[in-house]
């Protein structure tokens, strides 16, 4: 499901570009970050995003992932570390400009996250921990502040949360956004 919708992104970005009348109009409202922070979960998650901006709101695919609780996955024969829990989503945004170097951003969308799990199959004849993953679609939503201290570089406080049936949860961040238009 995340490949699904990492796919659709890539598409959406590429029809996007192929409708600015420049090429370079696209790119210029192209805007990036990231943040660390705290989340309900008790953990430390680090998130980030790749965002369209428009004057007054942005198109964002937002990602996440806890720092710790990476498990071993046999994978094809392949052994490979995957976090244990780690959210896309794709959010819709309205932008409030206070004055050229400081804004908020209020956002909205649906995410999907994947929660990786260990069992313990002590009731079996084996040993070993089985790995069980788990996913939910969700609503998010966010709240972030941004002050541009240098063009095209600011500094973000957010608060953002994912609302699922399996594992919803509250986190906030603090971090650097990129953009050549950071403030329209």
């Amino acid at each position: 499901m995340k490949t699904i919708i990492i796919v659709f992104a890539l598409v959406l970005s590429i029809g996007l570009a192929s409708a600015q009348d420049r090429g370079d109009v696209f790119f210029n409202s192209l805007s990036g970050g990231v943040e660390f922070g705290a989340a309900t979960l008790k953990v430390p998650l680090i998130s980030g995003f790749i965002g369209f901006n428009k004057p007054n709101s942005y198109l964002k695919l937002k990602f996440s992932s806890l720092s710790q609780e990476m498990y071993e996955v046999n994978v094809n024969g392949e052994e490979t570390k995957k976090p244990g829990f780690s959210e896309v989503g794709l959010m819709f945004g309205k932008r409030l400009k206070l004055n050229p170097n400081n804004r908020f951003e209020f956002g909205a969308g649906v995410g999907l996250i994947a929660d990786l799990r260990k069992y313990d199959e002590s009731n079996s004849n084996t040993l070993r921990e089985k790995i069980i993953q788990k996913n939910a679609v969700g609503l998010i939503g966010e709240i972030k502040y941004i002050f541009r201290f240098v063009d095209g570089v600011g500094v973000s406080v957010s608060i953002n949360g994912n609302l699922n049936q399996q594992k919803s949860f509250a986190a906030a961040g603090l971090g650097l956004v990129f953009n050549s238009k950071l403030i329209q």
